[in-house]
């Protein structure tokens, strides 16, 4: 389902999206374009708490704020750090 259908669904709302469709824009910006839509909830807690149970699963998910425009842009920033 298209992001933009998604959020017009879903307003006000936080949302686990899968098999999401990316644009490139830059290296590191890409636009969310589509995915499926796998819980929906008043509740941002619980919204992580399946994140994170997809993520141990090894799907790759992602999920927006009841504020994300319709523009959904995700940028990779490396972590740069000390791991001991």
């Amino acid at each position: 389902m298209k992001w933009s259908d998604i959020r017009k669904q879903h307003p006000g709302r936080f949302i686990l999206i899968g098999d999401v469709v990316e644009q490139r824009i830059s290296e590191s910006r890409y636009r969310i374009v589509e995915g499926r839509i796998l819980k929906v909830s008043a509740n941002g807690k619980e919204i992580r708490e399946a994140y994170q149970q997809y993520k141990q699963k090894g799907m790759e998910v992602l999920y927006s704020l009841p504020t994300t425009p319709e523009e959904f842009i995700v940028e990779n920033v490396p972590f740069k750090g000390i791991l001991t």
